[in-house]
C-alpha cells in the first residue's frame, strides 16, 4: 500500500508547527473579480439607465416672432398634451424648449396647439434630448469660464 501524504497532512503540520496564514488564492481572486465587476457596474449602469429612459425623447425649440413673452395659457395647453414631458422657457424668456416623446407627439401637433392661441412663432430646432442637454451643459461651462 502506497503512502498517502494527504492522510496525515494535518498531523504533520501540527507537529512541525506549520500554520496557515492569510487567505487562499481562489478567495483572493474572487474578491478582486467582484470588486472589478462592481466598479464597472457603478460606472456603466447609471449611463445605461439614463440612455434607456431618454431614448425616445426629443426637444423642440421655438421662438416667438413678435418678441413678446410666451403666454402661460398656451404653455399650459402644451403641458397637457400626451407625450410632452417638460416645457421650459430659457432664462431670457424668448425661447421655449419642449421635451416630448417622439412616439406619441411631434412638433406639428405642438405647432397646431400654439396656432390655436394665435401666436406667431418659429421652430428653431428639433434635436435629440441627450444632445440638447450636452450642448446646454457645454454652454453653461463656457459662460462660467468667460466670467
Amino acid at each position: 500500500m502506497a503512502w498517502d501524504p494527504e492522510k496525515y497532512r494535518e498531523k504533520r503540520e501540527r507537529v512541525l508547527g506549520i500554520q496557515k496564514k492569510g487567505i487562499s488564492f481562489s478567495i483572493m481572486a474572487a474578491i478582486v473579480s467582484v470588486t472589478i465587476l462592481l466598479g464597472l457596474g457603478v460606472v456603466t449602469v447609471p449611463n445605461a439607465v439614463s440612455l434607456w429612459q431618454t431614448r425616445h425623447l426629443d426637444d423642440a425649440i421655438y421662438r416667438l416672432t413678435t418678441g413678446h413673452a410666451w403666454p402661460d395659457q398656451a404653455l399650459a395647453g402644451i403641458r397637457n398634451m400626451s407625450g410632452v414631458k417638460k416645457v421650459t422657457k430659457d432664462h431670457h424668456g424668448g425661447r421655449l424648449v419642449i421635451t416630448f416623446d417622439r412616439r406619441h407627439t411631434g412638433p406639428e401637433k405642438m405647432a397646431g396647439q400654439l396656432k390655436e392661441h394665435g401666436l406667431s412663432f418659429a421652430l428653431l430646432n428639433r434635436v435629440n434630448h441627450r444632445q440638447h442637454r450636452q450642448i446646454t451643459a457645454e454652454e453653461k461651462e463656457a459662460e462660467g469660464e468667460a466670467l
